[in-house]
């Protein structure tokens, strides 16, 4: 389900030096930048808890934002304070999943190049808060790999990138005491997959719910919604 529209509005701004001292500082390509942005949302039960999404400005190739607003949801709507300035040597602005406490981004959901020679930048994008690849980023590759792929073959199930789909979706768990599939199209209680995830005693018998790097609950309720969405890839 699509919800609710989350209007952004940036403006990039930058002065010259008057050249009566430092010539060499000058930058012709800082001009005066209108940035408006509006996102709309799919699967927003899949909006994070213990991780962030930001609206920010980044370089290169660094996961750090070099300046950023949070994306909150304020009643029944998505509202974030818009961005009134864009650091010197942003290259690009993302909307991104990053960690709380050090801001580092783990999945990037839409990014787009700044360019300097562009007075305005117009963006309407939808935004599907539950991929596959931000379960990918967000939990397999950071939490299950050392077990499922990478560092072992663990009940014979490889979750590495490129794997992990034609591995679960529609496939027999055949595990435990569990007659269910690995993940079930449309169906969470049918998903084995979030039976090792909740760690329900009668069909797990190895505990998993320890093993989130942040938090168990926002692992469950991304993939339960991907899930419910159709599984697709």
């Amino acid at each position: 389900m699509i919800r609710y529209a989350l209007p952004l509005c940036l403006l990039l701004a930058a002065s010259c030096d008057s050249g009566d001292i430092y010539p060499e500082q000058r930058h012709p390509e800082e001009v005066q930048m209108n940035i408006h942005a509006t996102f709309r949302f799919a699967n927003t039960g899949a909006f994070p808890q213990n991780y962030r999404i930001v609206w920010g400005a980044f370089t290169g190739t660094s996961p750090y934002p070099l300046a950023f607003e949070t994306v909150a949801p304020a009643g029944d709507t998505w509202n974030a304070t818009p961005l009134q300035t864009v650091p010197r040597g942003a290259d690009r602005m993302a909307l991104a999943l990053a960690e709380k406490n050090e801001n580092k981004t783990r999945y990037v959901f839409r990014e787009f190049r700044i360019d300097n020679t562009v007075p305005d930048m117009n963006i309407a994008e939808t935004v599907d808060l539950a991929t596959f690849s931000r379960i990918q980023a967000q939990v397999f590759t950071p939490q299950c790999i050392q077990c499922h792929g990478a560092g072992g073959m663990a009940a014979g199930l490889n979750l590495t990138e490129g794997n992990a789909y034609g591995q679960l979706a529609g496939v027999p768990a055949n595990a435990d005491n569990s007659d269910k599939y690995r993940v079930a199209k449309h169906s969470i209680r049918n998903s084995f997959l979030i039976d090792v995830l909740t760690s329900r005693p009668e069909t797990v018998t190895t505990n998993h719910t320890t093993l989130s790097t942040l938090d168990a609950a926002d692992d469950v309720a991304l993939i339960s919604a991907w899930i419910m969405s159709g599984n697709t890839e």
